[in-house]
């Protein structure tokens, strides 16, 4: 549901460094890259060394997305969501801890965007030819309307705390995180790395970032928001941030124009069963958390500019729109999202 490349970092020196993981003795900064859950990460702590060993950060590091990979990959056959897809069963089953955490957020935010966030929705993506089947022919009524009967967080996905479990009402039904898990992810390292009495770190996941403290600089962490133009990739604006998480989600990276000239893309409706066609581009969410942040900017950017600008106003919910006119893009922004920045400014 999510494009890759949704929010650039823009932090000084932090594409530049090569290698897998190192400290640098200039500014004792710790940088790890790598690939996981389809896409890649980088992660950024400062002021590490002394804490904890390179050596044993990495390693806190590599377990802790592999759990993440274990429990919520799509990507990944064995994975505990692929079980529970590939399963016909409608009795409970036991969730990890990483799992049931996802699910309760992707229940509380599609209730507060009125069912416009659903994970259940891979067979619309499936169909619109988003997902493995690349079709080449518009779907029809009557198999939008099939798709649909698997389609629907709130009546086919029930889940429980005590003890933490989950079922689907219908056999077919599936689910797919990727529009919340890799923001979830980023919280996860971001708990590693506190453990370990690091404060000041940038994580980000396949364009989902959680940062906290200030960078090298004793700054905030300069984030960029990309420009939604497909053509090539610029920023449109670069925020100060710290203690948040932030993602976007866009239209610009996975798409395809009908035969009328209109853009589809992956972003489904999942009340209407097909994508979205309005002309909001792009949403970017702040959050206190990577996961809040990466499933409120997929909810919003479903909901529209206007209908999403007012949720994000009613929730107090920092975000920034861009929507494409003839003209070119135009901005605009929640109430939140301005006393956010003039904050940053003072």
């Amino acid at each position: 549901m999510r494009s890759l490349f949704r929010i650039l970092p823009f932090v000084i020196g932090l594409f530049a460094l090569a290698g897998c993981d190192l400290f640098s003795q200039q500014t004792d900064e710790y940088v790890l890259r790598g690939n996981t859950m389809g896409t890649s990460y980088t992660i950024k702590a400062l002021h590490a060394r002394g804490k904890v060993s390179d050596e044993e950060l990495y390693n806190d590091i590599k377990a802790t997305l592999d759990e993440a990979n274990e429990a919520l990959s799509n990507w990944k056959d064995e994975s505990e969501i692929s079980i529970f897809n590939a399963s016909s069963s409608t009795n409970w089953v036991s969730t990890s801890s990483e799992f049931h955490e996802v699910l309760q957020e992707a229940q509380s935010i599609h209730a507060l965007s009125g069912g416009r966030f659903d994970i259940t929705v891979s067979p619309l993506v499936d169909l619109w030819g988003f997902g493995p089947a690349d079709n080449e022919n518009p779907p029809t009524d009557a198999q939008i309307s099939d798709a649909m009967t698997n389609v629907g967080q709130t009546e086919l996905l029930n889940v429980k705390s005590d003890p933490p479990m989950v079922r689907k009402n219908k056999p077919g039904v599936t689910i797919t995180l990727g529009a919340i898990a890799k923001g979830y992810s980023a919280d996860l390292i971001g708990r590693t790395l506190a453990k370990h009495g690091i404060t000041n770190y940038l994580v980000e996941i396949g364009g989902d970032l959680m940062v906290h403290g200030l960078n090298s600089l004793g700054e905030p962490w300069q984030i960029g928001i990309e420009k939604p133009d497909e053509a090539g990739r610029s920023v449109q604006l670069v925020l100060p941030v710290r203690d948040m998480g932030i993602a976007t989600s866009g239209d610009y990276r996975n798409f395809y124009f009908n035969d009328a000239g209109q853009r589809m893309s992956h972003i489904m409706d999942p009340l209407t069963g097909r994508p979205v066609t309005h002309n909001l581009a792009s949403v970017t969410v702040l959050a206190p958390d990577g996961m809040r942040a990466d499933g409120m900017a997929t909810a919003l950017l479903v909901l529209g500019e206007k209908d999403g600008r007012a949720l994000a106003d009613k929730l107090d919910i920092p975000a920034y729109f861009i929507r494409r006119e003839e003209s070119g893009f135009v901005t605009s922004s929640s109430k939140a999202f301005d006393a956010l920045m003039a904050a940053q400014e003072k």
